[in-house]
């Protein structure tokens, strides 16, 4: 790609926020990135060493920027699954292309994480059986003080009858 929004210098770790001017296109372009973040450290695969730009976008998709360091990115990652791109040469299009494959594949996101199953970390319990639990104690409570109201109420009705 064509990169003049960043270069390798500027990719040092940040866990706060990838370059400003990646992130001011990509607003630009219309998506809504919640979080961003460069991994500094340099990693190595098939023989090319690259650094990461993450982002989040608002419905939880995440890209990653693989970025070689002569400031090309060489690999595009949505949600962990290799993309492919027509448009790598002008950085501008990518973008653009990149937003569109993230709505394309906002649905299917949607639909796989409605159908993951979360287990509760350890320690932790289900909170159902002591709502149950509470509740019940609750009720028997509540039906020892409407027995002493009607109690209390005979008493009365007995004391003004007479």
């Amino acid at each position: 790609m064509d990169n003049t929004l960043f270069t390798w210098d500027e990719l040092s770790e940040n866990p706060k926020t990838a370059p400003k001017k990646l992130l001011n296109a990509f607003k630009h372009a219309g998506a809504q990135i919640v979080a961003s973040w460069v991994e500094g450290k340099i990693k190595r695969e098939n023989g090319v060493s690259y650094r990461q730009i993450c982002l989040v976008f608002a419905d939880s998709q995440q890209i990653t920027l693989r970025v070689k360091q002569t400031g090309d990115v060489f690999q595009v990652r949505l949600n962990k699954k290799v993309m492919a791109l027509k448009e790598q040469n002008d950085i501008k299009q990518a973008i653009i292309e990149i937003i569109k494959l993230v709505d394309q594949n906002t649905r299917k996101f949607q639909r796989t994480l409605t159908q993951k199953r979360i287990s509760l970390p350890s320690g932790m319990k289900s909170t159902i059986k002591r709502k149950e639990i509470v509740l019940a104690e609750r009720e028997k409570e509540l039906d020892q003080r409407i027995e002493e109201a009607q109690a209390m109420v005979s008493s009365l009705l007995q004391g003004v009858s007479a």
